[in-house]
């Protein structure tokens, strides 16, 4: 039987695979490393519950609480607390999500002290309710960003941004950044073309620039052999992300000339 592999059981996961299960006639298996549907959204969401009931009802196979590392000669290697195995497959889909851009993609220069987050891990941070800092300094206006803010003001910092941007308590002008601090972060450098302005601030959320979030070995990219990479990089909501990725799957099986 053929077997597809979905990595990634967030909206565009699960959409991948509801569809790939409802419009061929082969095995499906959604594999995540938390031990729960909904990735970035959230488990307890109408949505992700009703697309986890919808896979479940399409026969999709649950992997969850395993962490896919490498895609090699149709197999995934995933490693859970059962052990290490390979999983044979015939097509990957990777659905990973998004991640923030990182210094090295936004040309950061300076120094790499503690203390430069991504807002995803910014997040999982507060909501574990573990303090950070007084004055973070968010870079970037992605859809992080608003949210990350009112976060870190209800945990009593003053929230620092760059640009014309409506949830900073501060602004300062945009430009090219160089970090300081040594061994924690103590400051940034802006510098526009006319002048050089110094940010006393002591953390840094990186919210800019959502770029695909991918981390398995032999699916890096965009030409990965037999791999279709479901990355929307919007966040127009669960449904709409679901419904895109399952439009990918689809298409792809339709190319193949594949039906249930």
């Amino acid at each position: 039987m053929t077997t597809y592999l979905v990595v990634g059981a967030g909206p565009s996961g699960l959409g991948c695979a509801v569809a790939l299960a409802e419009e061929s006639s082969a095995r499906v298996v959604l594999i995540d490393r938390i031990p729960v549907t909904g990735g970035e959204t959230g488990w307890d969401h109408a949505p992700i519950r009703r697309l986890t009931a919808q896979a479940e009802a399409a026969g999709v196979e649950l992997r969850l609480g395993s962490i896919a590392l490498r895609w090699q000669d149709h197999r995934l290697l995933l490693v859970s607390p059962l052990g290490t195995e390979w999983v044979p497959g015939d097509h990957l889909f990777f659905a990973g999500g998004r991640r923030p851009a990182t210094q090295a993609d936004l040309n950061i220069t300076g120094q790499r002290p503690a203390g430069v987050l991504p807002a995803t891990v910014v997040e999982h941070l507060l909501t574990s309710g573990v303090p950070l800092w007084k004055r973070p300094l968010i870079i970037g206006n992605d859809t992080w960003a608003a949210r990350v803010a009112a976060e870190l003001r209800h945990a009593g910092s003053t929230v620092l941004g760059l640009g014309d941007v409506a949830w900073a308590d501060e602004r300062f002008p945009e430009g090219r950044i160089e970090v300081l601090g040594t061994h924690r972060v103590e400051g940034v450098r802006v510098r526009t073309a006319d002048d050089v302005t110094g940010i006393t601030c002591d953390g840094i959320v990186l919210a800019a620039e959502a770029r695909p979030n991918r981390n398995v070995d032999g699916a890096l990219f965009d030409d990965a052999e037999d791999v279709t990479f479901v990355q929307p990089l919007n966040l127009d909501g669960a449904a709409s992300r679901a419904a895109d990725a399952a439009t990918v799957a689809k298409d792809w099986i339709h190319s193949q000339g594949e039906t249930a």
